[in-house]
């Protein structure tokens, strides 16, 4: 690995300690993301699901508030040092992937073998080159592929008693669509389709949290929550490839 060379760093001028202070404090939050996934990967080798999906949905819950909150405090430009993208890219590949990995194989999700070993090898390499692409997010801020959010596909299969042949499936699909640019909206940032990508995520989102709640009970509400937002984020991502692919024909066209 090439490292930079080592250089003078003069903190920019123009920034009170108090804009400095703010702007530090919300890359220690960002930072707590890899704290909460530390925690998610105890709780998988201790062997306690529900703990470790609650870790896992800090995670998620981290993911989604940091980058406004970054944006709002004028981040980049009071500490220019430090490279918030990649440093929020370090902690989702450990939080979104890597741990999540470990859950699914420490719980069943996929086969307790080499054959599980296998589609999980999958998992974490097709994941590491999404996170590497350049182009992940289009203007709008819907993702170009899936966007390896296993930290959130993780619990629901484990929720959901998916039969490890399902998981099998699931995972060497999702896999497949990360090298893709198939479309899937960002849950806090996307414009096209909001209130539908918001309706669907409290439904979502909140099916995780009761059925994480109420475990090892698994109630049938909790099932259709979770069955129904996984369905219409699909059924939207195709709506949304299908709207691209008209106006590219119409661009075509014209």
């Amino acid at each position: 690995m090439t490292l930079p060379a080592h250089s003078h760093y003069k903190a920019p001028a123009g920034y009170s300690p108090v804009q400095r202070g703010r702007a530090w404090a919300v890359h220690v939050f960002t930072t707590m993301g890899i704290v909460a996934a530390m925690l998610s990967l105890r709780d998988v080798l201790t062997g306690h699901p529900s703990y470790a999906i609650s870790w896992m949905l800090i995670t998620l819950l981290i993911d989604g508030v940091d980058g406004p909150i970054a944006r709002a405090v004028q981040v980049e430009a009071v500490i220019p040092r430090i490279d918030g993208f990649l440093l929020d890219l370090i902690i989702d590949y450990v939080a979104c992937v890597i741990v999540p990995a470990s859950f699914m194989y420490a719980f069943g999700v996929v086969p307790q073998n080499n054959w599980g070993i296998a589609v999980l090898s999958v998992m974490v390499l097709t994941s590491a080159i999404w996170f590497a692409r350049k182009d992940m997010m289009t203007e709008d801020n819907w993702f170009r592929g899936f966007p390896a959010a296993w930290n959130i596909v993780a619990p629901i299969m484990f929720l959901l008693e998916a039969r490890t042949w399902v998981g099998v499936v699931l995972t060497l699909m999702l896999s497949a669509w990360q090298l893709t640019n198939m479309p899937y909206p960002h849950i806090a940032r996307a414009q096209w389709a909001r209130p539908w990508i918001i309706l669907i995520t409290v439904l979502w989102i909140g099916g995780v949290i009761v059925g994480t709640l109420t475990y090892p009970h698994h109630y049938y509400f909790v099932r259709i929550m979770l069955y129904t937002g996984s369905g219409a984020f699909v059924a939207l991502a195709i709506a949304r490839w299908r709207h691209d692919h008209q106006q590219r024909k119409a661009v075509a066209a014209a």
